[in-house]
């Protein structure tokens, strides 16, 4: 992995990494995202600050992906702030697939 200041650039799509100012953060510390099918969810996204997931969001229906980012830097935001998990997954009345 490289060292020193980040290149940031824009993506294909027009997504530069200073648009997720909350996802580079928790990404460049102990965290991850991850975005995609992750059982039992098919269509969701997770952020995980190295010690808890922060952020379990469900995609909504052809929900790009500059909105799911969007909603998921915004999610750990009102983590971090409110000292609560964001969660969409369980819900009541939620459906699996």
């Amino acid at each position: 992995m490289a060292s020193g200041p980040a290149k940031r650039h824009t993506t294909k799509g027009g997504v530069t990494v200073s648009d997720h100012p909350h996802i580079e953060a928790l990404v460049n510390g102990d965290g991850h995202i991850m975005i995609g099918a992750i059982k039992p969810v098919r269509n969701a996204a997770v952020a995980y600050d190295g010690r808890q997931a922060v952020a379990m969001l469900r995609c909504q229906t052809d929900e790009t992906l500059t909105s799911i980012l969007k909603r998921l830097d915004a999610a750990i935001a009102t983590a971090q702030a409110s000292g609560e998990r964001v969660d969409e997954w369980n819900q009541p009345g939620a459906k699996w697939a």
